[in-house]
């Protein structure tokens, strides 16, 4: 049996894997620009989505913004600057307005310049998305955020919205607004990013803590979202200087690294796309060079701030943008002296015009794109070979452009890789360990339960009877030997929590739901 489900997942893997189109179109201007990539030779098509007589032009999208697109065509559904969602005919999606706290969204309006302040995961395959925002509560916008001497500003809120692009006519509608996931803990602005599970189905969505190197993770699912785990870890210790960072994932999800603020760390650690968990932490100090900007040099300030971080396409390499330069880190190198190369050193266009190097994204052509912190020019610059070392990796200055652009570029959208498929070699239990039958050899009811479960099966008299509950994460929460044999049992759930659970009989597995 375990040969046929692996089989058919490897079947189901090669056909829909390379299809899913969700991250081809970047919304990348301050005025709903755009990039396209759906060609063969790689460069994108660009353009502008909405007109400048639009009514709610400008959009004014900046570093907070995401978006997802049809996971066939490629084409833009929907798209959020970190406080407003908007459709693909650019209107306001019904309920999608005021998605932070009143005083944030009068701070910031109209639009998050936040790197990573927003995120679009999909809600199943019914036509439905979930949309992530950390934001700021009124009373800790009271506490800190009006103190003119204050030494910083956190958010202290994750929420997520549910969005059903099938209602009104295909216009969209918030059918969930504003849901708690973290309140009342101090986090950064920055840094919030997902990975596909091993199952090529579920995500997990990965938020930093401020300060402490703590992470909080959750697991969603089409039906639910289970969480947070966290993890803390003792470095680097993140300061309070939070507009700028980024955390992201390699193209297979398995490796993880993360840049913030003014200690010039990088953090980087494995990633197990089954349970979620970070390991094998590494901290590594980045190379801090001039601003090449004559005043901050003569006075001796140095470029540490860390703004985006990217694997390359074969994970070889993490590239690094910091506000005046670009490295190129060679992680598996043990001679630091040869894997740091300087990839470019100070403005990629005349010092006037300069609008400092933002967070790193990896394109559907396999190219890394450069935002920026300023959204008045038309033009990113790229990195074109990103898998070869120094040189070779080809630092294109300004070659992505929108010259028509209406507002200029800004950043590349808050994405993960929608295209990541199921992990073959990673099986997560119970596939890796057991038979998940699909005969009538075990029947629980009722399911979904609330009060109490029935067991039944004629088998269960041929062996000592073991029953055991695991939730999602594979981890064991209930479970109970018999001295006896019967082919009936019942068994007291009403302790457990609402969701979805895994129930083993002897070797056998059935999905619980508890409501």
């Amino acid at each position: 049996m375990k040969k046929y489900i692996i089989f058919f997942l490897l079947l189901l893997n090669c056909i829909v894997h390379g299809q899913n189109k969700m991250g081809y179109t970047w919304i990348v201007g301050m005025n709903a620009s755009y990039a396209k990539f759906d060609g063969t030779n790689g460069i994108p098509q660009t353009g502008q989505l909405f007109s400048a007589s639009h009514p709610n032009s400008p959009f004014l999208y900046s570093n907070g913004c995401s978006n997802i697109c049809d996971s066939l065509n490629g084409d833009l559904i929907f798209s959020c600057n970190g406080m407003i969602l908007y459709n693909q005919a650019g209107d306001i999606i019904e309920g999608g307005d005021t998605l932070v706290p009143i005083k944030e969204y009068t701070h910031d309006f109209p639009f998050s310049s936040y790197t990573q302040s927003s995120l679009v995961l999909p809600k199943g395959t019914n036509g439905e998305y979930y949309v992530f925002i950390p934001s700021v509560s009124d009373s800790l916008y009271d506490i800190y955020w009006t103190n003119p001497n204050g030494t910083k500003a956190p958010f202290d809120l994750l929420r997520y919205n549910v969005v059903d692009m099938k209602l009104n006519g295909g216009s969209g509608k918030v059918v969930e607004k504003n849901k708690v996931l973290l309140q009342n803990i101090e986090l950064p602005k920055v840094m919030m990013q997902a990975c596909k599970h091993s199952n090529g189905r579920d995500w997990w969505l990965l938020k930093h803590g401020s300060v402490q190197n703590t992470i909080y993770r959750f697991l969603v699912t089409k039906d639910s979202i289970y969480g947070p785990f966290i993890q803390t870890f003792a470095q680097p210790i993140w300061d309070y200087v939070d507009l700028f960072g980024q955390n992201t994932f390699s193209k297979d999800g398995k490796k993880y690294a993360a840049v913030m603020g003014n200690n010039s760390k990088l953090f980087m650690a494995d990633f197990d796309r089954c349970t979620g968990e970070l390991s094998n932490p590494k901290v590594f100090n980045m190379p801090i060079d001039s601003t090449t900007v004559p005043f901050w040099d003569n006075l001796g300030v140095l470029d540490s701030t860390g703004t985006g971080v990217c694997f390359s396409t074969n994970s070889n390499y993490i590239y690094i943008a910091k506000m005046f330069n670009i490295y190129q880190f060679e992680y598996g190198q043990s001679d630091s002296s040869l894997a740091w190369y300087r990839v470019k050193h100070g403005f990629d266009t005349s010092q006037a015009a300069f609008e400092d190097y933002g967070q790193l994204y990896r394109a559907p052509n396999n190219r890394i794109y450069i935002g920026k912190y300023g959204g008045s020019l038309t033009q990113f610059s790229t990195i074109n070979n990103p898998d070869n070392k120094g040189v070779a990796c080809g630092f294109c200055r300004k070659c992505f452009r929108i010259d028509t652009a209406q507002g200029g570029l800004t950043s590349p959208p808050n994405m993960p890789d929608y295209d990541l498929g199921a992990d073959m070699g990673s099986i997560c239990w119970p596939l890796g360990n057991v038979d998940v039958q699909k005969e009538k050899v075990v029947a629980i009811y009722p399911n979904p339960a609330s009060s109490f479960l029935i067991i039944e099966s004629e088998s269960l008299n041929k062996q000592v009877n073991e029953l055991s509950v695991f939730n999602l994460l594979g981890e064991e929460i209930w479970s109970r030997k018999f001295k006896t044999t019967n082919s009936r049992y019942q068994i007291d759930v009403s302790h457990f929590k609402k969701g979805i659970y895994l129930l083993k009989v002897n070797e056998y597995v059935r999905k619980l739901v508890i409501e």
